[in-house]
């Protein structure tokens, strides 16, 4: 009996050592890398996707680069996404935060192969949405569907006051609208501490807290970042 409650404890006290061991870092590494794709795929693709300049007034970017992918738990789709935030000082792009989101099942049909999904962040109301551990896309900031190049005979700066977050989907490769009713975010501290390799939380990354450790992937993709979508 000694024996096994030894082993009982052995175990526990591992499990307890190492919270988000078993984890594959390299596949934080492969989301970043589709998050990249994702959003470089959504730029101006026949004049039905992100305007360039548009990119420039962006505060903050929320990707979930593969939603067909998402593992079903509890009844609901959970699917792992990337947000970056743009450092009001420099108007680069701070470390990127990992995220999830969970909704009973995003509108997707059987069959469907892949489906991505990017949010642009416009006004400090969307901004301290983004900031927040759990929020819901529901309610709140005032989200666009659909295309900014739909309504290009308006004025710029009346589109980006007259919305808080526009979102862009594609479904097989072709735009589409996802239906957002239900749809929580949330941050993946999990997910933060297995990149990073400590622990560290959403905002200290969104707002680019100095002492935290890029990893080379991270760095790599910040660059590619400031490319896609540079400052003003």
């Amino acid at each position: 009996m000694k024996i096994w409650i030894s082993i009982i404890v052995l175990l526990v006290s591992a499990c307890a050592s190492s919270p988000f061991k078993g984890a594959n870092p390299f596949e934080h590494t492969e989301l970043l890398l589709d998050a990249e794709e994702s959003i470089g795929g959504l730029i101006n693709v026949s004049k039905g996707g992100i305007p360039e300049k548009f990119l420039r007034h962006t505060k903050a970017i929320v990707v979930f680069p593969d939603l067909v992918k998402a593992a079903m738990f509890a009844g609901a789709r959970i699917g792992k996404g990337v947000v970056i935030v743009r450092s009001p000082k420099t108007g680069k792009w701070n470390p990127p935060a990992f995220i999830k989101s969970s909704q009973a099942s995003w509108g997707l049909q059987a069959g469907i192969q892949k489906a991505e999904l990017v949010l642009l962040v416009v006004t400090n109301k969307g901004l301290r949405q983004i900031f927040q551990t759990r929020y819901s896309l529901g309610s709140g900031p005032q989200i666009a569907i659909g295309s900014v190049n739909r309504s290009l005979d308006l004025n710029l700066e009346q589109l980006l006051e007259n919305n808080d977050i526009f979102a862009y989907s594609r479904i097989a490769g072709l735009f589409a609208g996802l239906s957002f009713d239900g749809t929580i975010i949330s941050s993946d501290k999990h997910a933060n501490y297995e990149y990073y390799q400590q622990s560290v939380s959403n905002r200290d990354l969104l707002v680019g807290k100095e002492g935290i450790k890029i990893p080379e992937s991270g760095r790599a993709f910040l660059k590619r970042m400031n490319k896609l979508a540079p400052p003003l």
